[in-house]
């Protein structure tokens, strides 16, 4: 059994200095199976991390999407050094804002100008007032997760804090349903002023689901806008718009572009976007950071060579078939879903017998952990993986369907389940953060 003293150490002073124990909620030690789990990184290399006690991991999660390349890149670690020799902000812009910009136009179906911040949800906030803008209307239909901004988390139940008036601004529609939107333009017709969705959730689009909502939205004269900060760079380099070829008036992009820097940006066409230089307002301090714009650049170069999502695709295909597989051969079909398209896919868990879906999520989760694999169900494949990982993580997920075979026998987690249950901090039927 792994030692995880100093992370248990350091678990102790982070709760008491930090709600969570963490910056970012699904990054926080509720994720794990607490005291048999690692609760702080402390280096990363290639899709390997290893912990502030020494233990080494394959790393599934990628910082949460954002590591599409690998840790410790070495092209993206000059660029950076490179750079941070130069300066990080300055008084003025930086020439590496341009290149950037140039780069990304020429990658994104619908950039024609390019706004850059710090966050996803910076990215799908600036989108929405430009659409308002843009329209003069004040609703939103939306479908996901785009952030935790009053407009976009206000339409959730984790809307606590949020006015009412702003929460009432926003609807939401049914992803794959294309009827669901209908109903909210019949609802509330020349009101919205915007769609936005994230283009790939679960297993993708069914029956030409995107362009049916972008038919409908040019219809109804509202922005179509695709909030890409999970599918951007992960599927295809020019993401689901270039994967299902259907062009949104504007996208947000953040994650994978930076490959771990903070850097995220909204793109989109040129009439909507120079709204900006006319006061509506989206500007930040730290939005030319040359650090993570210059890594940004190298990291867009590397995804860019021929073959990059090729090789993401066959792993996560080999990923998603073994799982699939693993689930047959124990008759779990009933427990364990697989979810997800290859290079963003992974398992969701259903309630059996006494137990409930995170009891079962923690049998798995501490199995994962016990044979050196770090994920938190759904995975996310980048260039540093290779079969021998995906190998790996398959023996492991199979010791994890043995684990809860035998607990769905003995309706318990006794004699299994050495730490603490898994304790999201979303649960079911909150939204989850991707």
């Amino acid at each position: 059994m792994a030692n995880y003293e100093k992370s248990n150490e350091l678990l102790k002073r982070a709760v008491e200095v930090t709600p969570l124990g963490a910056q970012t909620y699904s990054k926080s030690y509720r994720y794990y199976c607490q005291g048999d789990s690692p609760a702080f990184i402390e280096r990363g290399e290639g899709c390997y991390l290893y912990d502030v006690d020494g233990n080494k991991f394959i790393d599934f999660v990628c910082a949460l999407g954002p590591i599409t390349i690998g840790y410790n890149i070495e092209e993206v670690n000059n660029a950076v050094k490179e750079q941070l020799e130069k300066g990080i902000s300055f008084s003025l812009q930086a020439e590496v804002e341009v290149e950037l910009a140039e780069k990304v136009i020429e990658i994104i179906p619908c950039a024609e100008m390019v706004r850059f911040v710090k966050n996803g949800g910076d990215a799908t906030t600036s989108a929405i007032r430009l659409a308002r803008a843009f329209t003069g209307r004040d609703l939103v239909a939306l479908s996901g997760y785009h952030g935790m901004h009053d407009w976009s988390i206000g339409s959730t139940e984790n809307n606590k804090g949020i006015p009412k008036d702003i929460s009432n601004l926003t609807k939401t529609f049914e992803y794959n349903n294309i009827e669901s939107l209908e109903e909210l333009f019949n609802e509330y017709p020349n009101q919205i002023a915007a769609v936005i969705l994230e283009p790939i959730q679960a297993n993708g689009p069914k029956d030409n689901f995107l362009q049916k909502v972008k038919e409908l939205t040019e219809k109804n004269g509202a922005v179509l806008i695709f909030d890409e900060v999970v599918s951007g760079f992960r599927y295809a380099l020019g993401g689901a718009s270039e994967l299902y070829d259907v062009v949104p008036d504007m996208a947000a992009f953040g994650k994978g572009m930076g490959n771990g820097l903070p850097i995220s940006a909204v793109a989109g066409k040129k009439e909507i976007m120079k709204q900006i230089e006319d006061g509506i307002f989206v500007s930040t301090t730290f939005g030319g950071e040359a650090l993570s714009m210059a890594g940004s650049i190298a990291a867009l170069k590397i995804l860019e060579k021929p073959g990059s999502y090729d090789h993401i695709w066959k792993l996560g295909t080999m990923l998603k078939e073994g799982l699939e597989g693993l689930i047959e051969k124990y008759e779990l079909g009933d427990v364990i879903l697989v979810s997800g398209l290859p290079p963003h896919c992974g398992v969701e868990f259903e309630d059996v017998g006494s137990l409930d879906y995170l009891d079962i999520n923690s049998i798995y989760s501490q199995a994962m952990i016990h044979n050196g694999i770090i994920t938190v169900g759904i995975n996310n494949i980048n260039l540093s993986h290779t079969e021998k990982e995906i190998e790996a993580f398959l023996s492991a997920a199979e010791e994890a369907m043995i684990n809860i075979k035998k607990a769905i026998e003995q309706d318990s987690t006794e004699g299994i389940l050495i730490g603490k249950k898994v304790n999201p901090v979303f649960k079911r039927n909150i939204v989850e953060e991707n």
